[in-house]
């Protein structure tokens, strides 16, 4: 019985997360999800106390396929600008190989009324580590003494911003490489004392 609940659970994930990137935050409903899915809405009101507790589910299924594929690369003893780099990387690779979680991520971090539902740094110890080392990296002159979510934010912003172009095709008449992404995320990002 526990399998069949987990595999209807991550059909009621997969079928809100197609209806997000289709229709929006607002153009999802658990009406259309449990329509889609050929099951009762209080199906997935057993799952899930209401509309809000399955984004925010939505999300953290998302994030959590993105901790796990940025954690190995945290944990790498390298120079900080070798890790720094890593990470991009990784975050490029990731957004390439699963783009809907990439846009989920950003979709929900783009709404004013949902973002501060959403987990914060402290949630999470893979966030506790990561802003631990940009603020290791920032006492170290690396990175920008700016505030360190925004440099986060920003970082992300312009690897979905390539993913992006790089899908639609609008870098046709002006290719530009991964490696060249990560170099202006070094503009961005990094003191040039490094």
């Amino acid at each position: 019985m526990k399998l069949k609940s987990e595999a209807l659970r991550q059909s009621i994930l997969t079928t809100t997360t197609q209806l997000l990137i289709s229709q929006g935050i607002e153009g999802t409903s658990t009406v259309k999800v449990a329509k889609k899915l050929n099951i009762s809405q209080s199906n997935i009101y057993s799952y899930f106390k209401n509309k809000q507790m399955l984004l925010l589910a939505v999300f953290k299924h998302h994030q959590a396929k993105l901790i796990a594929a940025l954690q190995p690369l945290l944990e790498l003893q390298l120079q900080p600008v070798q890790q720094i780099d890593a990470l991009i990387n990784g975050l490029i690779e990731f957004g390439s190989q699963q783009p809907q979680s990439i846009q989920l991520i950003l979709l929900f971090r783009q709404q004013p009324q949902i973002r501060p539902t959403l987990p914060t740094i402290q949630d999470d110890p893979f966030f506790v580590a990561l802003f631990t080392k940009i603020e290791h990296f920032q006492q170290l002159n690396v990175i920008k003494n700016y505030n360190a979510q925004f440099l986060a934010e920003g970082v992300f912003s312009i690897v979905v911003n390539y993913l992006l172009f790089q899908t639609t095709g609008e870098l046709i008449d002006q290719p530009l490489s991964q490696q060249d992404a990560v170099t202006l995320i070094h503009g961005f990002l990094l003191t040039g004392n490094e």
